[in-house]
């Protein structure tokens, strides 16, 4: 009743107005509290949205560590030092040749598996150096010689790993399987979350393996994550949102890692937000439309942010690092797109270091081979000079020797011939006795005999003297120096070399040289490395010449006898040309454009090393400046043409 009365007494104006201000009030603090829980739940779907996207980046950065694992495990089962050590299968050694790779590569796991399944040497470091591994399917496919990669488990709630399997293998087979691998430990979450203000945790069911908070691991933890989207969990309290990702071992078990990032932030955007719902609410009707008018434009401009950001995100999941993020102030928004930027700016910077690595490696690698390349050619030509010195320090005097005194035995033989003539004509009658050892004898059969021996043994003595020669001149061991030089010369005491391979064999004939010589000039050139690919193209002659006869009968090589061609000119060009062709099986396109690769051979194991050609190769190129190259013809034949300047001194037109 009391109500009643004073709302009597109350002006009209009042009692028309009052409805009208309690309605629109009404309405403008439910639309306002209505406003307030939509912007609450729109900052809660970008933040999920946002945790997705972490966690999908989180995928994309381990994808990048798998492949950048891949490669390390190839880069080792490609090192000739661990094929080498693998092949002699020394353990020592090839445990001894392994740390060094596992340090630099920064390798926490190292293990070598022969294809009988037994672990050659097995190196563990880090925080799984005394982990139990589940190892055993790893193993099978080691053995096997997959190329895979995945996840290990360990056994004893140690962190699991991410490994590598690549093959070990010689030109002919494979040697072994290599594992490579590296720890999901607290290092590697912490390098994959940077400066971030994310946290990562990897777990195994209820079991913390790894994370970049302080938790105690003694305890069961539970991260769940229904249907898939992130939720919030309370952890040492403290809320964060937590995204999860699934990681499958090779066993069939899980890992998952999770993506944390602190609830703070949103539940003081969501205080920020309550406080100017509240301020609208207090302004009252007068500025009312402008408060609603400038909260709207507040609230779009915000999530006009949120949603640049959100893209530049998406862009980051989808590998796209060169993507600009801006930071256009120093809020909670700005401080998530300063994170994003600095992120993205390592994850760049890992990139590039790791694409300078790759290059660094592969170029490491050529230059290896170009080095062993040089060191066997270089240890060839050593033993060659070693062998040619001993032949003619051991064969030469004496053979000297024999040869000197052979004309003195000579005179002295014809001399007690002659003597013993004129001691017959003396005495024509000799006594019976002295006549029966004379029959014995058969003197005159002695006298031509004798004659025809002293002859062969000077011939003999001759030709081992003209052998030692010519390989003295081959090495050329006295003239190592650039200097004009007979090539004709050169190309005669190789095939008295090789003469043993090229003479008649019970189960082939002679095989036939052809020396088509033309009037060639001095060459200025290295005689004893010019010597050497002379030596090479001609035994790989020989060489197909043999292969070709494989199925042919002793006839058919009498009918269409093996032949090999040598031919020399001079050019226009102030250039010598020498063409050494056989009429063997001819060399397969495929093989033929990597004839000159180092460790190349089309011949069977044992027989060749790949270096011949690779080495005369770089003879004729870097160290004459000519040319090298082969025609083949399936079936035909093959012909090898060297190409050098008579005078490099002197300009040319090549």
């Amino acid at each position: 009743m009391a109500i009643q009365s004073r709302y009597a007494r109350l002006p009209v104006s009042v009692k028309l107005l009052s409805p009208l201000l309690l309605a629109f009030l009404s309405l403008w603090t439910v639309g306002t509290l209505g406003f307030g829980y939509f912007a609450r739940n729109n900052l809660e779907q970008m933040a999920r949205k946002e945790m997705v996207d972490l966690a999908s980046m989180l995928g994309e950065s381990l994808k990048q560590r798998q492949e950048s694992l891949r490669v390390k495990a190839r880069s080792v089962s490609e090192d000739n030092d661990v094929i080498r050590a693998v092949i002699k299968g020394d353990r020592p050694l090839l445990l001894q040749t392994l740390l060094p790779i596992q340090a630099g590569f920064k390798l926490d796991l190292i293990r070598i598996v022969g294809t009988d399944g037994q672990v050659l040497v097995s190196s563990q470091l880090g925080a799984i150096r005394q982990a139990t591994l589940q190892d055993s399917s790893v193993n099978r496919a080691a053995r096997t010689g997959l190329e895979l990669s995945g996840i290990l488990l360990a056994q004893n709630w140690a962190p699991a790993s991410m490994i590598g399997l690549i093959s070990i293998k010689s030109s002919q087979k494979m040697l072994a399987g290599l594992v490579a691998g590296s720890a999901i430990d607290d290092t590697a979450l912490q390098s994959i979350r940077g400066n971030t203000s994310i946290h990562l945790v990897a777990f195994e069911g209820e079991k913390v393996t790894a994370a970049t908070l302080p938790l105690n691991r003694d305890r069961p933890w539970q991260f769940r994550q229904p249907d898939g989207l992130p939720t919030k969990i309370r952890i040492a309290g403290e809320e964060y949102l937590i995204a999860t990702i699934e990681l499958q071992s090779f066993d069939g078990a899980t890992i998952h890692i999770a993506v944390l990032k602190s609830a703070k932030e949103i539940d003081e955007a969501e205080q920020h937000l309550w406080f100017v719902v509240g301020g609208f609410g207090l302004l009252g009707s007068v500025l009312i439309a402008v408060v609603m008018i400038g909260g709207f434009r507040l609230t779009q401009a915000q999530s006009l942010r949120i949603q640049r950001l959100t893209k530049a995100t998406q862009e980051l999941a989808r590998g796209n690092l060169a993507i600009g993020i801006p930071v256009d102030s120093q809020d909670e928004v700005g401080l998530l797109a300063q994170g994003f930027k600095s992120m993205a700016e390592q994850l760049m910077a890992r990139d590039r270091q790791l694409n300078e690595q790759v290059q660094q490696l592969e170029s490491t690698l050529e230059e290896l081979h170009r080095t062993q390349s040089q060191m066997v050619h270089n240890e060839k030509m050593s033993a060659l000079g070693q062998m040619v010195a001993g032949i003619a320090h051991e064969i030469n005097n004496p053979v000297s020797f024999i040869y000197g005194n052979l004309s003195h035995l000579n005179q002295h033989v014809h001399d007690l011939l002659r003597l013993l003539d004129a001691y017959q004509m003396d005495h024509p009658n000799p006594s019976p006795s002295l006549q029966d050892d004379l029959d014995d004898v058969d003197l005159n059969f002695l006298k031509e005999d004798l004659t025809k021996i002293l002859k062969s043994m000077k011939v003999g003595s001759a030709r081992i003297r003209d052998i030692v020669v010519s390989l003295r001149s081959f090495s050329r061991l006295d003239h190592a120096e650039f200097k004009p030089v007979d090539l004709h010369e050169g190309i005669d005491d190789t095939l008295m070399i090789l003469e043993h391979r090229l003479q008649a064999k019970p189960e082939r004939p002679t095989i036939e040289v052809v020396r088509q010589y033309g009037e060639l000039p001095l060459v200025e050139c290295y005689a004893g490395q010019l010597n050497q690919v002379f030596m090479n193209l001609l035994s790989n002659a020989i060489d197909a010449l043999e292969e070709s006869n494989e199925g042919r009968s002793f006839q058919d090589m009498v009918d269409q006898p093996n032949r090999i061609w040598i031919k020399t000119t001079k050019t226009k060009k102030q250039w010598v040309e020498i063409a050494i062709s056989d009429n063997g099986t001819g060399i397969p396109e495929k093989a033929r454009s990597r004839l000159f690769e180092p460790f190349f051979t089309t011949k069977p194991v044992g027989k060749g090393t790949g270096l011949g050609l690779s080495i005369s190769y770089q003879v004729v190129k870097k160290k004459h400046g000519g040319k090298l190259w082969c025609d083949s013809t399936l079936g035909e034949g093959t012909k090898f043409v060297i190409e050098i300047p008579i005078d490099r001194t002197q300009p040319t037109n090549t």
